[in-house]
Protein backbone atom coordinates (compact mmCIF):
# COMPACT_ATOMS: atom_id res chain seq x y z
CA UNK A 1 0.00 0.00 0.00
CA UNK A 2 2.95 2.34 0.56
CA UNK A 3 4.15 1.94 -3.02
CA UNK A 4 1.52 4.10 -4.64
CA UNK A 5 3.43 6.39 -6.99
CA UNK A 6 3.23 5.76 -10.75
CA UNK A 7 6.96 4.87 -10.80
CA UNK A 8 6.47 2.34 -7.98
CA UNK A 9 3.52 0.80 -9.78
CA UNK A 10 5.41 0.60 -13.08
CA UNK A 11 8.43 -1.10 -11.51
CA UNK A 12 6.20 -3.58 -9.65
CA UNK A 13 4.37 -4.37 -12.90
CA UNK A 14 7.61 -5.01 -14.79
CA UNK A 15 8.93 -7.20 -11.96
CA UNK A 16 5.71 -9.21 -12.14
CA UNK A 17 6.34 -9.98 -15.82
CA UNK A 18 9.57 -11.90 -15.10
CA UNK A 19 8.10 -15.42 -14.79
CA UNK A 20 6.13 -15.05 -18.03
CA UNK A 21 9.18 -13.69 -19.87
CA UNK A 22 11.31 -16.66 -18.77
CA UNK A 23 8.55 -19.16 -19.52
CA UNK A 24 7.96 -17.73 -23.00
CA UNK A 25 11.68 -17.64 -23.76
CA UNK A 26 12.01 -21.29 -22.77
CA UNK A 27 8.87 -22.37 -24.58
CA UNK A 28 9.93 -20.85 -27.89
CA UNK A 29 13.70 -21.37 -27.45
CA UNK A 30 14.22 -17.62 -27.77
CA UNK A 31 16.66 -16.41 -25.08
CA UNK A 32 16.57 -12.89 -26.51
CA UNK A 33 13.17 -12.50 -24.81
CA UNK A 34 14.93 -12.60 -21.43
CA UNK A 35 17.39 -10.00 -22.67
CA UNK A 36 14.59 -7.73 -23.87
CA UNK A 37 12.77 -8.15 -20.55
CA UNK A 38 15.94 -7.20 -18.63
CA UNK A 39 16.32 -4.10 -20.78
CA UNK A 40 12.73 -3.11 -19.94
CA UNK A 41 13.35 -3.79 -16.25
CA UNK A 42 16.54 -1.72 -16.26
CA UNK A 43 14.66 1.15 -17.92
CA UNK A 44 11.82 0.99 -15.38
CA UNK A 45 14.31 0.74 -12.51
CA UNK A 46 16.33 3.72 -13.76
CA UNK A 47 13.15 5.80 -14.05
CA UNK A 48 11.98 4.67 -10.58
CA UNK A 49 15.33 5.34 -8.91
CA UNK A 50 15.49 8.83 -10.39
CA UNK A 51 12.09 9.71 -8.93
CA UNK A 52 11.84 7.69 -5.73
CA UNK A 53 13.77 8.36 -2.55
CA UNK A 54 15.05 5.06 -1.18
CA UNK A 55 17.25 6.46 1.59
CA UNK A 56 16.24 9.33 3.85
CA UNK A 57 17.85 12.74 3.48
CA UNK A 58 20.46 13.73 6.10
CA UNK A 59 18.46 14.18 9.33
CA UNK A 60 15.20 12.75 8.05
CA UNK A 61 14.03 9.70 10.02
CA UNK A 62 13.83 6.31 8.32
CA UNK A 63 10.19 5.60 7.54
CA UNK A 64 8.24 2.54 6.47
CA UNK A 65 8.20 3.97 2.94
CA UNK A 66 12.02 4.02 2.90
CA UNK A 67 12.12 0.42 4.12
CA UNK A 68 9.54 -0.67 1.56
CA UNK A 69 11.38 1.04 -1.29
CA UNK A 70 14.61 -0.62 -0.16
CA UNK A 71 12.85 -3.99 -0.44
CA UNK A 72 11.65 -3.05 -3.94
CA UNK A 73 15.19 -2.00 -4.83
CA UNK A 74 16.51 -5.36 -3.62
CA UNK A 75 13.82 -7.24 -5.55
CA UNK A 76 14.82 -5.48 -8.77
CA UNK A 77 18.49 -6.30 -8.09
CA UNK A 78 17.66 -9.96 -7.54
CA UNK A 79 15.54 -10.28 -10.68
CA UNK A 80 18.24 -8.58 -12.76
CA UNK A 81 20.88 -10.93 -11.32
CA UNK A 82 18.69 -13.99 -11.92
CA UNK A 83 17.91 -12.96 -15.50
CA UNK A 84 21.55 -12.26 -16.27
CA UNK A 85 22.45 -15.61 -14.74
CA UNK A 86 20.05 -17.35 -17.12
CA UNK A 87 21.91 -15.69 -19.98
CA UNK A 88 25.30 -16.72 -18.57
CA UNK A 89 26.27 -13.19 -17.55
CA UNK A 90 27.47 -12.38 -14.05
CA UNK A 91 26.05 -9.34 -12.31
CA UNK A 92 28.53 -7.07 -10.51
CA UNK A 93 28.02 -6.58 -6.79
CA UNK A 94 28.90 -2.87 -7.08
CA UNK A 95 28.95 -0.29 -9.82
Amino acid sequence: ALLDSPADTELLAVLGQYPAAVRTAAEFYEPHRVNRYLENLATAYHRWYGISRVAPKSDEPVTDLHRTRLLLNNAARQVLANGLGLLGVTAPERM
